[in-house]
Parts: structure tokens; C-alpha cells; sequence
């Protein structure tokens, strides 16, 4: 593993994967930094601002940590790409979070919803300027067409990017341009802890979508990765992730201390070869072998 890639997704702590007591939010966040994990990825909107809260609470004093957040989707009020909201929202973070400056600040999933889009990016531009940001990024929503000219004004581009989704190769960005992969493990499906007759709790906000037909398809994808290699899912997917060219750093998210351990301690060579990559490439563009299933893809 390149520890150096990771970025520890903050996401799943919030409780919008269910339920996380204080005591292991607290002990993950330290655990991290204890492990040198210390670049972060959140969201307002991840635990309606609760996360920020405790990153803040338990970090926000640490001058080595690099938190990296996002504006247009408020906590309570939902998504706005006003400039007015977008000031308000970076406030709001910058407060909850206890920082007076961020790493990179991403435009959290836009799509027809952003109509000014000079004023946003002359927005970004000038936080950085003023040195609020280091670096403007934009996290891009699923299945959504994106204009080259309009990312290529971004100094980091966030997405999907995992051996279930592999539309990251087909993006043909600026070469001043870095790719920031966001779920390498699938939402959990790689993680080996996930099975067609998975059932999610209410609170976990897969329950809404990866069940049924989807989780059934999905899981056959798995099946097919299985059959082919022998090492464990879950260390495949971490590999094929950090070790891809065109990913710059990847998010990983947590909910344990023991996520992160596993995280640290997989930091030797990688077993991971061009001609495995390719054979796990090969296999995504041929959808794993299913027929007509390819709407329930990722």
C-alpha cells in the first residue's frame, strides 16, 4: 500500500451508514492520526454537519492534518450552488471543523443545478488567493456529463472509482488536472462482508438502494472476481486502487479503528501486476459476463 495516497473518508462515521457512538468516532480519529493517516474527506451534509463536529472537536487542533470538505449541499436545507449559500456553508464548516483554512474545497456533486458557473469558479479562485483553500475540487455526481472545459478549471477532480466502476479510465482530463478515486471498496461491496441476502438497517442509506435485483447483480460481478484470482476481495480492491496510474489519491472510509489498522498496516509491496490489472479491467468492460444486466451496474 502507498500510504501516502490515502485519504481517510469520513463519511460512514457520520451515521448515515448507521449508528457510531462517540467513544469509537473518537477513537477512529485519533487511531488515524496515530497512524499517520492525516487527510480527511467530509461533507456538511455527511451526519447534517455532525462529522465536521467531531473532526473539529478531535483534530481541530492538530496543525499537520489536511481536511478536505465540500460546499452545495447544506445541512437541513439541501443542495444550492448560490454564491451566498456557498459562503454561508464554508463558514458554517470552517467553524464546525475548528480550522480557519482548508487542503481542497470540492462543489459537492453539481448537475443542472449549477447555473453560474463563472461566479463559482471566480469564487474558488479567490479563496485560494486569499489562502483559505489550497486547492479547488469538484466532486462529480453519478452518472452525470460533465463539460472538459468546465473541470479542467479544477485542480482535483473526485469520483467513483473501484473495480465495479471503472469509468475514471475513460476521463481525459488536463495533465495539471489530479483524479481523487472516492469509494474504492464499493460502498462496502468489496469489502467480503457483503452478500445477496444483505439487508441493510434504516438508518444505513444503502437500505434504499443496494438491495433487491441491484444487490443480486452486483454480488454476481463479485462472484466472477472471485472466481478469478485467489487473493482476498477486499486487499484486490485496495491494490488495484492505489496502485492504478491514473489515481492520485484515494478516499477510503472508516468506521473503526480496525478499518484503519488494516489501512496501516498494508503498506509493503504491492502483489499487484499489469497483467492482473488488465484481466481486472478486461473483466469490467465486459460487464463480468452478464447479459442485460447492465443497468443494475454501479
Amino acid at each position: 500500500m502507498i500510504k501516502d495516497k490515502v485519504v481517510i473518508g469520513t463519511w460512514p462515521l457520520s451515521g448515515d451508514y448507521g449508528k457510531v457512538d462517540l467513544e469509537t468516532i473518537q477513537t477512529t480519529l485519533e487511531c488515524c492520526y496515530d497512524n499517520d493517516l492525516k487527510e480527511f474527506d467530509t461533507a456538511p451534509s455527511y451526519g447534517n454537519g455532525f462529522i465536521e463536529f467531531c473532526i473539529g472537536n478531535v483534530l481541530g487542533n492538530k496543525s499537520d492534518i489536511l481536511i478536505n470538505t465540500k460546499v452545495g449541499n447544506m445541512p437541513f436545507k439541501g443542495k444550492s450552488f448560490a454564491i451566498d449559500d456557498l459562503k454561508l456553508s464554508l463558514e458554517q464548516s470552517l467553524d464546525r471543523l475548528s480550522v480557519d483554512s482548508l487542503n481542497i474545497l470540492f462543489l459537492h456533486n453539481p448537475r443542472g443545478d449549477l447555473e453560474n458557473h463563472e461566479g463559482v469558479l471566480d469564487f474558488m479562485t479567490q479563496l485560494k488567493k486569499d489562502g483559505v483553500i489550497n486547492y479547488k475540487g469538484i466532486s462529480l455526481a453519478k452518472n452525470y456529463d460533465y463539460n472538459y472545459d468546465f473541470l479542467n478549471e479544477f485542480d482535483i477532480i473526485q469520483d467513483d472509482g473501484n473495480l465495479l466502476d471503472m469509468r475514471f479510465l475513460q476521463l481525459d482530463l488536463s495533465k495539471d488536472v489530479k483524479f481523487m478515486a472516492r469509494s474504492p471498496l464499493a460502498s462496502g461491496i468489496l469489502s467480503g462482508n457483503i452478500n445477496k441476502d444483505s439487508i441493510f438497517p434504516l438508518d444505513d442509506h444503502r437500505s434504499g438502494w443496494l438491495k433487491g435485483e441491484r444487490l443480486e447483480s452486483l454480488m454476481k460481478r463479485v462472484g466472477k472476481i472471485n472466481e478469478e484470482f485467489d487473493f482476498e476481495l477486499i486487499d484486490l480492491a485496495k491494490e488495484f486502487i492505489l496502485n492504478n496510474e491514473k489515481i492520485d489519491k484515494a478516499i477510503f472510509g472508516v468506521k473503526s479503528p480496525k478499518h484503519i489498522m488494516s489501512l496501516a498496516k498494508n503498506n509493503s509491496e504491492s502483489f499487484l501486476n499489469k497483467e492482473i490489472e488488465e484481466k481486472l479491467i478486461q473483466l469490467y468492460r465486459n460487464d463480468y459476463g452478464l447479459i442485460g444486466e447492465n443497468h443494475l451496474a454501479l
